[in-house]
């Protein structure tokens, strides 16, 4: 009796350590699957915290960057008005336009915003462009120019419509207009052109009128790449073709050379190249100033009028003027 009741006992016994077993093992299993979905969450939480951080997610273009990063974008746009020094001399004082292009995230609440900006008027050409990384609250950290504005050459075409780039050419009847002064220094023949260069005058900008290949106005200007230490100096010059042929030449850095007061020779500048639109500046205007560049073509009797531009210390005297295109002469200023 006492051996049975002690089986019994210990069959109820087995039967219940197993159930106690099965119950500990499907309890830990619960516990183990809630702290792995934990886990995954806080996973999966991480990189959007990070990514909240930056800014309000991605990239955003336009209108939509300045939704997404208003602070940034407004840092951005306030420290290009404030600081113009940038750009260089020619922009520094413009009138100028900022487009937001994009805004980029980037750790710690940074935004790198990009923009474009160009002159507010009198603008034809490709902008600049250049970019700010900006942190959450609006601070600038870094920035970096990307190119400046690239604008259309100005090509102004009056006479012939041959002339192929020469700017505001104008042609006159050598019989009507053609009267040397006897004596005149600045006069001097070449053996099939008559040439006229007149004195040398220095300025440390040049800005004018002219109209661009379409016949629209701008306000041009010319400024020393060494505007620290040199000037700009324009000399009108007149050609005439005293032969009964037909003369073509080409005026450019070969055209002529300028010899200063310390014997150093000194090319043209491309009046092309190096104009650019710019608000007007009275001090530095020079009326009826016409670039003379590109490919000429005079026949019989015609004349061509234009300015050569070159580039000097400041405060330098000339010596001589010396053209080579198509001819040989030299003109003397001392």
């Amino acid at each position: 009796m006492l051996n049975h009741t002690i089986r019994v006992l210990s069959l109820v016994g087995l039967g219940h350590f197993q159930t106690v077993e099965q119950w500990m093992t499907e309890e830990n299993r619960t516990e183990q699957q809630a702290a792995e979905e934990t886990q995954e969450t806080e996973d999966s939480t991480a990189p959007q915290e990070n990514e909240q951080e930056a800014g309000s997610g991605g990239f955003a273009f336009g209108d939509e960057a300045n939704q997404k990063y208003p602070v940034q974008v407004k840092g951005a746009l306030d420290y290009a008005a404030e600081n113009k020094y940038e750009y260089g001399p020619r922009l520094r004082e413009a009138e100028l336009r900022w487009d937001v292009v994009s805004a980029e995230p980037m750790a710690n609440g940074i935004a790198r915003i990009r923009i474009e900006y160009m002159p507010t008027s009198g603008f034809r050409g490709d902008p600049g462009s250049e970019y700010m990384d900006v942190d959450a609250g609006g601070a600038v950290l870094a920035r970096r120019q990307i190119n400046v504005p690239k604008e259309n050459k100005p090509v102004v075409l009056m006479g012939v419509a041959a002339f192929s780039v020469v700017l505001a050419v104008v042609l006159i009847s050598l019989m009507t207009v053609f009267k040397p002064e006897a004596g005149d220094p600045l006069y001097v023949a070449g053996r099939t052109l008559w040439i006229r260069a007149e004195e040398p005058k220095q300025q440390d900008f040049i800005t004018y009128t002219g109209a661009d290949v379409n016949g629209t106005l701008f306000n041009w200007a010319m400024a020393p790449e060494n505007e620290t230490d040199n000037a700009l100096v324009y000399i009108k010059v007149t050609l005439i073709n005293q032969t009964s042929g037909t003369v073509n030449m080409v005026v450019d850095e070969t055209a002529a050379t300028l010899l200063s007061g310390d014997k150093v020779t000194y090319r043209p500048i491309n009046t092309i190249d190096r104009a650019y639109t710019a608000e007007p500046a009275p001090k530095f205007n020079v009326p009826e100033f016409v670039p003379m560049w590109g490919s000429v073509k005079l026949n019989e009797g015609e004349q061509v009028i234009g300015m050569l531009v070159f580039e000097l210390p400041k405060g330098s005297s000339y010596e001589e003027l010396r053209w080579t295109a198509s001819d040989s002469a030299t003109i003397k200023y001392q």
